[in-house]
């Protein structure tokens, strides 16, 4: 009963509204996360050395660290607005707020290099979008039906690398008065000026602006369907968790042994590519390779790479399987990226090799990391307990996230105590070797976990055993087929 009323639910809402309003709000966590991305640049640019770069590594940590408080976002809530939106509502005004005032600030803690204040700053700033990330995760999984789950990460694997692209390709670029000189004022025959398109500030009002409308638009659009989804649930609150019950589930999953299994599969296989994915881009700079807005130029195009690629896997059969077929790739991608940073100053009089040659080795970094991305979330969309959807999900990709910051984070602040010449190169075949010995741990695991059925990433409820023999008692949570 319970699953035929959530798809009725489901189908009174057209396929592409959903899918549309998923992205956009994606887009606008992308957003976010490519403007805190790209303060390492511009504090590089200010001769940041690699220790104050590894402080602000820690920014990131909320989506590493979300699902201490995800179980709130799954049980607590107003009735009146909705389970997610209770929660995506006021965290989307806060965002657009903060954004706002901090664009009055944010150019004189860049240039003064006051690393702690930036790094407390975007703590909070991701804390709350990680906080949307995970109403915006659990809402897709009601959103979308069984038969078209893998939308929920396609969406997501489009819109953050869309949004991403907006707050660091374009930032990048058209922030820089030569770049808009040339691209813009130039071909249109418009009067040069000595500043870009827009400044900082103006991008970051922007953008808190954006948060406000589209939390407005949204909560108009689906307004109905919160309301009605919550009666739902609430008419079949007899399989939902409480608080207390929704803690002990995920504590209990951690006694698993598959889920000891892919915790070592979620969280390790960054260190392969740690070097690589930290440092390249802040080589570049620091080398004179390439300058911000160059940078940003280049990795403009990419963003087609970054919204295609997903769309290839929309039918992916085994994810898990093709994450690993994946790995290796990825790993001897980063040689020839290290090989190209090594030969870059003899290639730098050759410009159309030069260039051609690094946006070749962007794209196909770039169309690594989202095929396996999108590979990664939709086997996590597949296994996760609908009944938490938010929390599962998010335990999933917390510790994957941490996983991903802890390995940048080691690597950023080892390099500091290598010679700094060679820090780079030594870091990359380090972590060469490192991914090479966990595919060879993990390539039959992941054939394994694969193959498991989905109830096996369950656990039952007590509850749901007795009223099968006629019986009402207090819910509790045991392992699906007692495996722990």
């Amino acid at each position: 009963m319970r699953l035929q009323a959530n798809n009725q639910v489901r189908s009174q809402i057209p396929l592409w509204k959903c899918i549309f309003v998923v992205l956009v709000l994606y887009v606008l966590q992308g957003v976010t996360l490519g403007i805190a991305d790209v303060i390492s640049l511009y504090v590089a640019s200010n001769g940041a050395t690699w220790k104050q770069q590894s402080a602000l590594t820690l920014i990131m940590y909320p989506f590493s660290l979300k699902l201490l408080w995800a179980p709130l976002i799954d049980v607590l809530y107003i009735r009146q607005l909705g389970r997610r939106q209770t929660w995506l509502l006021p965290i989307q005004i806060i965002l657009g707020i903060m954004f706002i005032i901090l664009s009055f600030y944010l150019e004189q803690l860049l240039t003064q290099l006051y690393i702690t204040n930036l790094t407390i700053i975007f703590f909070f700033i991701i804390l709350f979008i990680a906080t949307q990330d995970i109403c915006v995760d659990g809402w897709a999984l009601t959103l979308f039906t069984s038969s078209n789950i893998v939308w929920q990460s396609i969406s997501q694997m489009i819109g953050q690398p869309l949004g991403l692209f907006l707050g660091s390709s374009v930032l990048l670029t058209f922030e820089s008065a030569n770049a808009t000189n040339k691209l813009i004022r130039q071909p249109l025959g418009f009067t040069q000026q000595p500043y870009g398109l827009f400044t900082l500030a103006q991008f970051l009002r922007f953008w808190g602006i954006m948060f406000l409308i589209t939390t407005c638009v949204v909560t108009i659009l689906f307004r109905k369907h919160h309301q009605d989804s919550t009666n739902n649930e609430q008419q079949n609150n007899h399989s939902q968790l409480n608080l207390l019950e929704t803690y002990l589930y995920i504590i209990r999953l951690f006694k698993k042994r598959t889920f000891h299994k892919l915790l070592f599969l979620i969280m390790t296989p960054h260190f392969g590519y740690a070097a690589t994915a930290a440092m390249t881009h802040l080589i570049l700079l620091n080398q004179n390779i390439l300058t911000r807005e160059t940078y940003g130029l280049i990795t403009m195009p990419l963003i087609l790479i970054k919204i295609t690629v997903p769309l290839l896997l929309s039918r992916i059969d085994r994810p898990l399987v093709f994450y690993g077929q994946t790995y290796m790739p990825r790993l001897i991608l980063g040689i020839f990226v290290a090989l190209f940073i090594y030969f870059a100053s003899r290639l730098q009089s050759y410009s159309i090799i030069f260039y051609s040659l690094l946006i070749i080795l962007f794209g196909l970094s770039d169309a690594f990391a989202y095929l396996q991305g999108t590979a990664r979330g939709a086997f996590f969309a597949y296994i996760t307990d609908k009944r938490i959807g938010s929390t599962y999900l998010t335990f999933l990709t917390s510790l994957h996230n941490l996983g991903g910051s802890l390995s940048g984070t080691l690597v950023l602040h080892t390099v500091s105590w290598l010679p700094k010449e060679h820090a780079y190169y030594i870091a990359v075949g380090v972590c060469f070797v490192i991914g090479c010995i966990w595919l060879c741990f993990s390539w039959k695991m992941m054939y394994q976990l694969q193959d498991l059925p989905v109830e096996h990433w369950h656990l039952k409820l007590h509850k749901q055993q007795d009223e099968e023999h006629g019986e009402q008692q207090y819910p509790m949570v045991t392992p699906v087929n007692g495996t722990v």
